[in-house]
């Protein structure tokens, strides 16, 4: 019998002949190719399912909904120009567009593990506005394009996506450098291209909590 070392190396040797062989004669479905890895040689990364990015909707329990306000303030620091409250914003919304659903419709980009990687920069009169909206865009990825823009401080950096001079969608968070913020955008608009958009729509409770419903219809 020989030394331990000596059947280990005999063993690794005949394995990688083994799987050199497998190679060379176009016969990927060797045994030992699927005791290693546990998945057949033959099986396409194609095959297999790819998680995508997801754009989910929300709307808002009412003008005085603090996630609103929320929303409105990080959007003001992003795009001054679109700086507005959640009251003046319901000055300007139609009355019909104000269902007992919620008021408003926002859409936001999801990452595959529902770390929020984006949100729209408009806020849109329903749900339905938004999903309609956001159907479009994501026609139009390769017309946007990113910019970096500084936060409220000096270490606070953002982005903004526009297609032609029209905003889009804006980073969800800050980040530390123009350079990290630009990257994040650019990493947002390929994420935009090819994710799955949800078909329901969520509303905060009294509670606090967050209810998934039945999109509205126009």
């Amino acid at each position: 019998m020989y030394p331990a070392f000596i059947r280990r190396w005999t063993y690794g040797y005949r394995a990688t002949a083994l799987f050199a062989y497998g190679l060379q004669s176009g016969c990927p479905t060797l045994q030992f190719c699927g005791r290693q890895t546990g998945v057949s040689v033959s099986e396409k990364l194609s095959d297999r399912t790819v998680r995508r990015a997801r754009i989910v909707f929300d709307t808002f329990r009412s003008i005085h909904d603090p996630r609103l306000g929320a929303w409105l303030l990080f959007r003001s620091h992003l795009l001054p120009e679109w700086s507005m409250t959640a009251g003046s914003l319901g000055e300007s919304t139609p009355e019909a567009a104000l269902t007992p659903l919620g008021v408003f419709g926002v859409w936001r980009l999801l990452a595959t593990n529902n770390r929020e990687l984006a949100r729209c920069a408009r806020v849109f009169a329903s749900p339905r506005a938004a999903f309609d909206a956001v159907v479009a865009e994501q026609a139009r990825v390769e017309e946007m394009t990113v910019t970096a823009v500084r936060g409220p401080q000096s270490t606070t950096h953002g982005w903004v996506i526009r297609r032609g001079d029209r905003p889009v969608l804006t980073a969800a968070r800050w980040y530390e450098s123009a350079s990290e913020a630009a990257a994040a955008g650019r990493a947002a608009s390929h994420a935009l291209g090819t994710a799955e958009i949800a078909q329901g729509v969520s509303i905060g409770t009294a509670s606090g909590r967050r209810t998934r419903v039945v999109m509205n219809t126009p």
